[in-house]
């Protein structure tokens, strides 16, 4: 199985491509997951500069809300996917990782609403990235009152009713059940998302600095098709990739 490092671990969301490109040389990773954000968002990226292999990309997160309850911020959200879907397929990359929304002033007292628009949203998203002739997985989200998709419950509701497949992040999973192994219940992933934290708050720490067990973390890696090291510095990247193919064995 191959492994991957997300591009966070440069620690700066306006990194030069370069620094994206020595990941794989300085963590033992096999590519990258690319953030498409600062100055690697579609509309600064240019492809011709990464030299690295580019596994997945996780889509655009900051002031794009797939639930959003306004159809001028869908259209604008739809569009930044549709953009991203095309980067991802001119990059090789295999999987498009999306982010399922939030409540907003509108929908904060119905989140069944906001459900309904975020589904319907992630089912033109599973659209757009198919015809690239990639792979939607919508992530599920740390434990907060105004995202969606963080319980298993809601998540797998979400990832059914849209016909997305999923991604684990293990971290998120901690701040919500303490373990990943809920979600593993509910849903089977392709992209794994590891990091560590306290249980309290979403840290991104290297595996092994927090609650998670290595054993349920294991049992994780075993369900999913491609890791991706998601932790804030190069270093903490290395030991993770390490952690993880020792466990892959």
């Amino acid at each position: 199985m191959r492994v991957a490092v997300s591009s966070l671990s440069v620690g700066d969301w306006w990194a030069d491509t370069g620094r994206i490109n020595e990941l794989p040389g300085l963590t033992g990773a096999d590519g990258v997951e690319l953030i498409l954000e600062g100055s690697h968002q579609p509309s600064r990226l240019d492809p011709g500069r990464l030299t690295v292999d580019v596994e997945s990309v996780h889509a655009p997160f900051a002031d794009v809300n797939l639930a959003t309850p306004s159809d001028h911020h869908r259209e604008y959200a739809l569009d930044v996917l549709r953009r991203s879907a095309e980067l991802a397929r001119d990059l090789g990359a295999r999987y498009v990782v999306v982010h399922p929304g939030h409540l907003t002033p509108v929908t904060v007292d119905d989140r069944d609403l906001a459900l309904d628009l975020c589904i319907e949203a992630l089912r033109e998203v599973r659209r757009v990235v198919r015809k690239e002739g990639l792979v939607p997985a919508v992530e599920n989200m740390p434990d907060h009152e105004l995202l969606l998709g963080s319980s298993p419950e809601e998540i797998a509701e979400i990832v059914r009713a849209s016909g997305c497949r999923f991604a684990l992040d293990v971290g998120h999973a901690l701040t919500c059940e303490g373990s990943p192994l809920p979600y593993l219940e509910e849903l089977e992933p392709c992209v794994i998302h590891v990091h560590d934290n306290s249980g309290d708050r979403d840290e991104h720490r290297p595996p092994g600095e927090g609650i998670l067990r290595e054993r349920e973390l294991g049992e994780a890696l075993e369900a999913g098709e491609l890791p991706v090291i998601e932790v804030k510095s190069v270093e903490g990247a290395r030991r993770g990739v390490a952690l993880v193919r020792r466990l892959l064995g």
